[in-house]
């Protein structure tokens, strides 16, 4: 198996809310990471798209824009990810990892070795790595 979670590097407590399909609003400030998560969306730094567009059969994406209203800022820097894989804890020994592959947990982002070395092509800094579900309580 080689499949890995991806968390920022270093970690942001940024939260934000859906105003609409594309747009959200910072509810928590923090910093504007690579890859921004919760149940409810998965958002990726557009410096991505070239990556995650060759993806069609496992996710679809569109451009976002985030509001600050505090600062009065917008950020446009971002795609939503719609992952259609998903992994759990019993069936990831199960999933496939060999090429590109991507899957979803519960607003989570699971990777395989080899998407895992595209990223990191592209932002070596950005993301850290854990081998699947190792630090899930």
């Amino acid at each position: 198996m080689d499949i890995w979670h991806i968390e920022n590097n270093p970690w942001s407590s940024i939260r934000l809310w859906r105003n609409d399909n594309d747009n959200f609003q910072v509810t928590e400030t923090g910093r504007f990471a690579s890859l921004l998560t919760n149940p409810n969306y998965i958002l990726i730094d557009k410096k991505y798209s070239s990556l995650i567009s060759g993806l069609p059969e496992q996710l679809s994406f569109h451009k976002v824009k985030v509001a600050d209203l505090v600062l009065k800022t917008e950020n446009d820097n971002y795609i939503e990810l719609n992952i259609k894989n998903t992994i759990t804890p019993q069936n990831i020994q199960a999933k496939n990892s060999k090429g590109l592959k991507i899957w979803s947990f519960d607003g989570e982002v699971f990777v395989s070795g080899e998407f895992k070395n595209e990223l990191l092509k592209i932002g070596q800094d950005d993301f850290t790595f854990s081998s699947g579900f190792q630090f899930f309580g």
